[in-house]
């Protein structure tokens, strides 16, 4: 099977379980997040030690647990500040000497990166008083669906089309046609769910969404690059047939989810 063909092999049976876990919310889907940042976690351990940090990944992978845990039942908060604390005291003893300032950032960095920016679709999913439940859902479809058009509209695109390269010495394949692309096809789908499921949401607001998602969301796409470029591995891992690993497949999802949500309370209101 060619690399193409898993790849869409692969979106067709994870996306609707995506979605479907979405469409639950609650602790169904903050598992599914949480598991995914978890893997993808891992993945960045992974790089750190191909440059010689040893991140404690137990104490890591409980903290990125703990964030996403938090974000759905506020109260757990203190739960996760202190597990912080307790690493931040006991890391001298669990981390070694030799590259120890490496190691420490590397473990808490990955517990931010991906684990607690991909926990903020949580956070958009559980929403507030001030919308309902399907409000809410559909703000976090609306953050999906862009973010997954980029991609694939940004790969097919540069596959096909691509001539003139984005930024070749982070990532050689990434074309500025493939990144025009990914942005057209973010505004068909920003545009077809204002028009069907968001129309509480005003236009200038939906623009503004596309411009982060399928804009700024690729600059996610490069710093995953620029990551794996310094460690010299061509996939994060291979978990994900035609994809590689979970960063490869959620790198834009990390800094575009977010960034929307965060627009979504803060200038939209609608949060």
């Amino acid at each position: 099977m060619s690399d193409s063909l898993q790849r869409v092999v692969t979106a067709l049976l994870a996306a609707p379980i995506v979605l479907a876990l979405a469409y639950l919310g609650g602790w169904p889907f903050a598992a599914l997040v949480a598991g995914i940042g978890v893997l993808g976690q891992r993945e960045f351990y992974q790089m750190a030690r191909r440059v010689g940090a040893h991140p404690h990944q137990g104490g890591g992978l409980l903290l990125g647990v703990l964030v996403v845990t938090a974000i759905l039942r506020p109260p757990l908060w203190p739960v996760a500040a202190a597990a912080l604390l307790v690493f931040v005291v006991a890391a001298p003893i669990l981390l070694p000497l030799e590259d120890f300032l490496l190691s420490f950032t590397a473990t808490i960095a990955g517990a931010v990166y991906p684990t607690g920016l991909l926990g903020s679709l949580v956070w958009l999913r559980k929403g507030s008083p001030a919308i309902t439940d399907h409000e809410a859902f559909r703000l976090v479809l609306l953050v999906l669906l862009v973010v997954w058009a980029t991609d694939t509209a940004a790969y097919y695109v540069g596959r096909e089309l691509g001539t003139r390269p984005l930024a070749p010495t982070i990532s050689p394949n990434k074309t500025w046609e493939g990144t025009l692309g990914g942005i057209g096809a973010a505004l068909l789908v920003g545009g077809g769910l204002k028009a069907t499921l968001l129309s509480g949401l005003a236009w200038p607001h939906v623009a503004a969404l596309v411009g982060i998602g399928g804009g700024i969301g690729q600059l996610g796409d490069l710093l995953e690059s620029q990551l794996k470029r310094s460690t010299d591995m061509d996939d994060s891992s291979q978990i994900l047939p035609g994809h590689g690993g979970m960063l490869d497949r959620f790198d834009a999802m990390a800094v575009a989810a977010p960034l929307m949500g965060l627009y979504l309370n803060y200038v939209a209101g609608v949060l």
